[in-house]
C-alpha cells in the first residue's frame, strides 16, 4: 500500500478552512431551520393543514386577475374583464379597482370560502425573449426591469392586503420559473417580498404541466431535479410558506409523478362527473402526500346542465374529497366568462343575470349566484363521513363499450404485481386517448371504442414504458363487423355526457356520481398485451 502523501502546510490550511466553511454552512442551515418562527402561518401536520395548532381546511375559490396601470406609473391588479359585466372593466383608477375587488372578496367570504387561488400567471413574451405583464392600456411591465418589478410587487401587495382584510388566505398561481431566467429572478424577488406575510400560505409553481410544460420530454428524474430547485428557492427565500404544482390528470405520472415530486402537498384539477370520482380515488391512494383538489367544477348554463346539477356536483365532489382524506377543496371559478368553449364558459359561481349584494349591502356584483347563499358553510357543517370506496367506473371512466384490452403490470425485478399503474392508449391517428389503472393483482382492462396502437404506461415511483404495437383483436360474439369500423370511434370525453350513466336522473335526491355499474363492463372485442415490466425508481429527492 502506498503511503499517503502529507499535504503542504499551505494546502493543509486550505483544507481546514474549506471544512470549517462547510461545517459553518451546515450549522447555520440547521440553526436557521430551528429559528424559523411560523406563528400565524399555515403549516402541514399529519397530512393536514394547521393554523395556530388547529386544523385548517382550505375551501378555495379560483379568481383570475388582469392588469391595469395609471399615469403615476402604478401597476394595478384588476378583476378579469368578464367579472361583473361581460367584456368591460367597471372600475377606473387604483382606488375604484381596489373597491371592486374588495366587493368580490367580501362576497366570496360571505359565501363561506376561506381561501383564494389568485391566478397571476398570465405573463407574455416578445421576440427578444423578454417577459412582461401587459396592461389593458398595452403598457408592458418587464420582469427584467427593477423599477417595473417594484411596481408589480407593490400592486400585488395591495391585492393581497385586500384579501387579508376580508379574512381570506391566498395561494398564488405564478408563471413557472422554468419558463426563463428572468421569470425565476422575478419569482425570487416575489418570494423575498412576501416571506413574512402569512396571508399567502402557498405558491403554485406550475399550472398543469401536462399542457403547459414547455419541455414535454422531461424524464421523472429531470422533473424531480427541477422541483427540488424550486424547493430550495422556497427554503432560502420563503421558508414559512408552502409550495405545490397544479397537476391536470393522472397521466402526468409519466413524468410529473405525484409520488416523487418534492412539493409540500399535491394539488390536482379534475373535471367531468365521469372522471372526478376515479381521479380523486387514484390521487388519494397513490400520491403518498397531503393533497387538495385545486380546481373542479361543472359547467352549468341553466339549460343543457341545470343549476340544480351544479349544486349537486359541488356537494358530491366535496363529500368525495373529504371521504378520501383530502386536505382542501378548490372551485373554478368566481364568475362565468365568454369567448371560450362550453366547459370553460359556464363554471363560475355567478352568471351574468341580475345583481348580487354582499351581506352588508355595501357592494353590488352584476350577476346571480348559481348556489344557495349558505351552501359552502353548510357543506362542512352537515358533513357526515363515509367510507372511501373504489368508483364503479374506475377502470372504464367514460363507459367505452367496443373493445377491452387486457394485460398485467409487474415489477421488473421481483415479478410482483404493480398496483395503481396508469395505462394510456391512443388510436392510430392520436385523435382519441383512453386511460385505465392496474388493480391489486397488476391486471388492467383498457376499454376503448377504436383500436389502440400507441401506448404509455407508468406507475407512481416507477419507470415509464412506451410502445407502439398492432394488437390482435378477437370478437367475443359472432360478427362480420370490422374492428377498424366500429361505432363511435372518435368519441372523446368532451363529447360524452354523464346523464346516460346515472341510475336515477333525479339528482335532487341522489348523488350525481350514482352511476349504473352495468354500463362500464361492456365490450364485443378483446386483445391482450401480455406482461409489461416496470422498474422501481430511486428516490432522488434531497
Amino acid at each position: 500500500m502506498r503511503p499517503c502523501r502529507r499535504l503542504s502546510p499551505k494546502n493543509e490550511a486550505r483544507v481546514i478552512l474549506l471544512l470549517f466553511c462547510v461545517w459553518s454552512i451546515i450549522a447555520a442551515s440547521c440553526t436557521h431551520r430551528e429559528e424559523i418562527d411560523k406563528t400565524g402561518f399555515i403549516q402541514i401536520e399529519n397530512d393536514h393543514f394547521t393554523l395556530e395548532g388547529k386544523e385548517f381546511f382550505p375551501i378555495m375559490l379560483n379568481y383570475v386577475v388582469q392588469f391595469q396601470n395609471d399615469e403615476a406609473g402604478n401597476f394595478i391588479f384588476c378583476p378579469f374583464i368578464d367579472y361583473d359585466s361581460l367584456n368591460y372593466y367597471e372600475a377606473v383608477g387604483k382606488a375604484e379597482i381596489a373597491e371592486q375587488i374588495r366587493g368580490h372578496f367580501r362576497l366570496i367570504k360571505d359565501l363561506g370560502f376561506n381561501t383564494l387561488r389568485i391566478c397571476i400567471d398570465r405573463i407574455a413574451s416578445n421576440s427578444q425573449g423578454q417577459f412582461f405583464y401587459q396592461t389593458a392600456k398595452n403598457k408592458r411591465f418587464y420582469l427584467d426591469n427593477p423599477e417595473h418589478i417594484d411596481a408589480i410587487l407593490q400592486g400585488l401587495n395591495e391585492l393581497v392586503e385586500i384579501a387579508h382584510s376580508e379574512g381570506l388566505k391566498v395561494m398564488l398561481l405564478i408563471k413557472s420559473p422554468a419558463t426563463h431566467l428572468s421569470v425565476e429572478h422575478f419569482t425570487v424577488k416575489m418570494l423575498q417580498y412576501f416571506k413574512d406575510n402569512p396571508t399567502i400560505f402557498a405558491y403554485d409553481f406550475m399550472n398543469e404541466p401536462l399542457y403547459f410544460d414547455a419541455d414535454a420530454r422531461r424524464t421523472k428524474e429531470e422533473v424531480c431535479t427541477l422541483v427540488n430547485h424550486w424547493k430550495n428557492l422556497m427554503t432560502l427565500n420563503a421558508p414559512r410558506q408552502l409550495f405545490t404544482v397544479g397537476l391536470a390528470e393522472p397521466i402526468e405520472v409519466f413524468t410529473w409523478d405525484p409520488s416523487m415530486l418534492p412539493v409540500d402537498f399535491i394539488e390536482f384539477h379534475t373535471y367531468h362527473p365521469l372522471r372526478v370520482p376515479s381521479e380523486i380515488y387514484w390521487y388519494s391512494t397513490y400520491s403518498k402526500k397531503p393533497w387538495i383538489v385545486g380546481e373542479t367544477s361543472l359547467p352549468a348554463d341553466k339549460d343543457s346542465i341545470t343549476y340544480q346539477e351544479y349544486i349537486q356536483f359541488l356537494a358530491d365532489a366535496y363529500q368525495l374529497v373529504r371521504d378520501a382524506g383530502g386536505s382542501g377543496f378548490g372551485w373554478w371559478e368566481f364568475q362565468d366568462v365568454q369567448g371560450m368553449n362550453f366547459e370553460h364558459s359556464f363554471t363560475g359561481l355567478l352568471n351574468h343575470e341580475g345583481e348580487t349584494f354582499t351581506n352588508d349591502g355595501k357592494y353590488k356584483i352584476f350577476g346571480t349566484l348559481k348556489i344557495p347563499r349558505n351552501m359552502i358553510d353548510s357543506l362542512e357543517a352537515h358533513y357526515i363521513p363515509k367510507k372511501k370506496t373504489r368508483p364503479v367506473n374506475y377502470f372504464n371512466m367514460l363507459g367505452y363499450s367496443n373493445i377491452c384490452i387486457t394485460g398485467t403490470i409487474l415489477d421488473a425485478h421481483t415479478r410482483q404485481p404493480v398496483e395503481g399503474a396508469v395505462i394510456r392508449g391512443w388510436n392510430l391517428y392520436w385523435s382519441v386517448g383512453v386511460n385505465t389503472y392496474s388493480d391489486e393483482n397488476g391486471k388492467f382492462t383498457l376499454f376503448c371504442n377504436d383500436p389502440c396502437c400507441h401506448f404509455k404506461i407508468s406507475a407512481p415511483g416507477r419507470s415509464t414504458w412506451i410502445n407502439d404495437r398492432q394488437l390482435q383483436y378477437t370478437p367475443t360474439v359472432k360478427t362480420e363487423d370490422d374492428v377498424h369500423q366500429l361505432p363511435d370511434r372518435e368519441r372523446e370525453y368532451h363529447q360524452i355526457s354523464y346523464h346516460g350513466f346515472i341510475q336515477q336522473n333525479d339528482t335532487t335526491h341522489h348523488s350525481i356520481f350514482n352511476f349504473d355499474p352495468t354500463l362500464f363492463n361492456r365490450y364485443n372485442w378483446t386483445a391482450n398485451m401480455g406482461v409489461i415490466l416496470l422498474d422501481q425508481k430511486q428516490n432522488i429527492n434531497h
